[in-house]
């Protein structure tokens, strides 16, 4: 199936590593929030530019893409790496622990950067046995479910399109190294809100002469909790949660607008529908009913993540014969967690795999969790597997 031998693929993965794992270290290190990707983006440039990929910047915010040309008549095959952080502050005890305050790769995202230098290297060291040119997206912006469209709606494959595309996604849930699969969908559509409630402030012991907007935000946010339960089919599953809430200014004083925001998530279309038609009613009735004004702003971030039945067969057999070793793994249920990767799926065939990274207590902290790290170990799979499905297709 392919013109590269296991022993040569094992070769270009071992020698890549150490590196890989420096830079992940350093990234991890210097993270950067959704949109602010400047540093990183730089040090990916850099690297792809070093190893004779030419290289596209300032797609979609500070997109990349980079490309490994074999042939003007050669398919594409392309895959995609996030690179944003979150806004928490980091609680490992490590030399590489971030430095950057209220900032942390709680998520994994420099783990995915990583590997995909890794793969550039390794694929670039066995150019003569690829049939295909490869694009190596790096993608801003993914934790606000914006990077991805951002980057297609600035054109990221102008040039050419590719006929299937792929990323990973670290799970701490999986024994370190393995790659977990699924067929169909993979994760939830998500969609983002944030609701304004205005009032009348006033004295605490005056509350009659206000517009309390605390009750009425207390009331809204549980009939928000309500919908899931009661107009959700329980057979399509949902979940609805509420974040973030900002209001008040002194315990004696009866503000005049507070705010909250949050997600929800559905793996089906019907039930999304549902949600957003209800969560509009109620927000608007309750606010009303008590004299206040609501602000409703809904931000619909991104679909159901399905993997393409066919190119998971294939990956699966392109794994079994070139990385025999990786423990490969069923998944039996899709993640409630939304995942931007899903927009490239509207137009182009691909899949995303779950990447083990948990050994033991210090790595099996969940995802966004302060003290969230890998084994990385692992990444020498997630390298190989992306290797692998280049190298082996004609």
């Amino acid at each position: 199936m392919s013109g590269v031998t296991i022993e040569q693929l094992v070769a270009a993965v071992d020698a890549v590593l150490p590196e890989v794992v420096e830079i992940r270290r350093h990234l991890h290190q210097q993270p950067e929030l959704s949109g602010c990707e400047q540093k990183t983006a730089r040090l990916v440039t850099m690297f792809c530019e070093n190893v004779g990929l030419e290289v596209r910047q300032g797609i979609g915010g500070f997109g990349l893409l980079a490309t490994l040309k074999i042939s003007d008549s050669s398919p594409w095959i392309a895959f995609r790496a996030d690179m944003d952080a979150l806004p928490i502050t980091d609680g490992k005890q490590r030399d590489y622990a971030s430095t950057e305050a209220g900032v942390s790769h709680s998520c994994g995202h420099d783990v995915h950067t990583a590997i995909l230098l890794g793969v550039v290297h390794a694929l670039h060291a066995n150019r003569d046995a690829l049939k295909r040119n490869v694009a190596f997206v790096f993608q801003p912006a993914e934790e606000t479910c914006e990077g991805a469209s951002s980057m297609l709606r600035d054109n990221l494959f102008i040039d050419f399109m590719p006929e299937q595309i792929y990323a990973l996604h670290v799970y701490p849930y999986l024994p370190a190294g393995c790659i977990g699969l699924r067929n169909g969908p993979m994760c939830a559509a998500a969609d983002m809100f944030d609701v304004e409630i205005l009032g009348r402030g006033g004295h605490a012991a005056r509350p009659h002469e206000c517009i309390d907007v605390i009750q009425v935000a207390a009331q809204v946010i549980q009939s928000l909790h309500q919908i899931v339960g009661r107009r959700v089919n329980p057979l399509h599953p949902a979940v609805l949660t509420i974040g973030q809430i900002h209001g008040g200014h002194a315990g004696n004083v009866i503000p005049d607008h507070i705010s909250f925001s949050g997600t929800f998530r559905s793996l089906h279309p019907d039930a999304h529908e549902e949600i957003r038609a209800v969560m509009d009613r109620i927000i608007r009735q309750t606010a009303e009913a008590w004299g206040a004004t609501a602000r409703f702003n809904l931000r619909q971030a991104t679909p159901v993540l399905i993997n393409d039945s066919n190119l998971l067969a294939q990956a699966r057999e392109i794994f079994t014969e070139m990385i025999p070793d990786t423990q490969l793994i069923e998944i039996d249920e899709a993640s409630m967690g939304g995942e931007d990767f899903a927009e490239f799926l509207r137009d182009i065939p691909g899949c995303l795999f779950r990447l083990g990274t948990g050994s033991g207590p210090e790595t099996r902290y969940p995802l966004h969790h302060p003290n969230f790290d890998i084994d990385e170990t692992s990444m020498r799979s997630g390298i190989a597997a992306f290797s692998a499905l280049a190298l082996s297709q004609g």
